[in-house]
């Protein structure tokens, strides 16, 4: 039987943080689980130029696919965060802790195009092996963005 206990004593009070809210009473999880973590920086050069706001679109996406793969296995998300760089100084932040996703682009680059990117990847993951974190990661940014990462 795995030694799975209650990660905070019962208070019977409801927490509010930024985006959503828990009691004490849902927090369960191994004594000493470990998360999965995958970090990585990678060049791609897509297949055809897009416009900044449908890279935008692809990645909250793939956050989006992420967050449900999670959830379908029942693990749990500890942060889920990327930085993309483009050309003409282009950038675009983007991160969840499981709940809403947050992303921040830079200013009057809407309308123009990418053709290369570089991607910084950080994402901790709870109930999975890092192995298998860096194989659906990056699957879901080759489906979303139509290329070929080799890493």
């Amino acid at each position: 039987m795995n030694d799975i206990r209650k990660l905070q004593k019962p208070l019977g009070k409801v927490y509010k943080h930024q985006y959503h809210e828990h009691s004490k009473e849902e927090l369960y999880g191994e004594l000493k689980e470990v998360p999965a973590v995958f970090s990585n920086t990678i060049s791609l050069e897509l297949n055809k130029e897009i416009l900044v706001n449908e890279l935008q679109k692809s990645l909250e996406a793939w956050i989006e696919s992420l967050k449900k793969w999670v959830l379908e296995n029942k693990y749990f998300i500890g942060h889920i965060k990327a930085f993309i760089e483009g050309e003409e100084n282009f950038n675009v932040w983007i991160a969840t802790t499981g709940k809403k996703i947050n992303i921040k682009t830079s200013e009057n680059h809407e309308d123009e195009k990418v053709k290369s990117i570089t991607v910084s990847i950080t994402a901790i993951v709870f109930g999975t092996d890092e192995k298998t974190l860096k194989f659906t990661t990056l699957k879901k940014l080759e489906e979303l963005l139509h290329v070929k990462i080799h890493c």
